[in-house]
């Protein structure tokens, strides 16, 4: 029996963001200012590029905080597991991908049981795929793939998080309270 479950999540903007993003937005400004400054000092010629100097600076400006708006998508289609990051709903790039049955361990962040698991000095690479951290049911999974050791941090909803159980009951260790059906929005 094939299974495939997909699910495309918004990432919840936190402080931080907000505070990267404006401080992305006062950089512009000042940019701006300098621009115009300095091409002002340049003479004749680079003054009559201030507009579209100025102009290409708020473009960039625009461009990087396109960035903050991410989704991530979760495919999981008979064990294996893809996450993609979608970032302005324009492009997307592929975050991790790995098959359920090499998962090592996968444990919620509040298992203290392999808390030193995930925390180890190890790990070569970590991803992080975490919408919205204020909800809660975030786990770790850690696996190996071409000799290095990864861990991936996310947010699987039930029937995902119940499929990849199945397929490898030792290793996946599901909090109850997480495995239950979310209510139908």
């Amino acid at each position: 029996m094939d299974v495939f479950l997909e699910y495309l999540m918004k990432k919840k903007q936190t402080g931080m963001d907000v505070l990267k993003q404006l401080g992305l937005i006062l950089a512009g400004v000042v940019a701006s200012y300098l621009v115009m400054v300095l091409f002002s000092m340049l003479g004749n010629f680079f003054a009559s590029y201030t507009l579209l100097g100025v102009a290409g600076v708020f473009y960039g400006t625009w461009v990087l905080l396109r960035n903050y708006n991410l989704e991530y998508e979760y495919i999981f289609t008979n064990g294996d597991l893809d996450i993609d990051v979608i970032k302005a709903q324009k492009t997307r790039k592929r975050l991790v991908s790995l098959q359920c049955k090499k998962i090592e361990i996968m444990a919620s962040d509040k298992n203290a049981v392999y808390k030193r698991e995930f925390e180890s000095d190890s790990i070569s690479k970590k991803y992080n795929a975490v919408f919205d951290p204020a909800l809660g049911s975030i786990y770790h999974v850690l696996f190996t793939y071409d000799g290095e050791r990864m861990l991936l941090t996310f947010q699987p909803p039930a029937k995902l998080l119940e499929a990849m159980k199945k397929l490898n009951p030792r290793c996946v260790f599901a909090d109850e309270e997480d495995l239950m059906e979310e209510p139908e929005e």
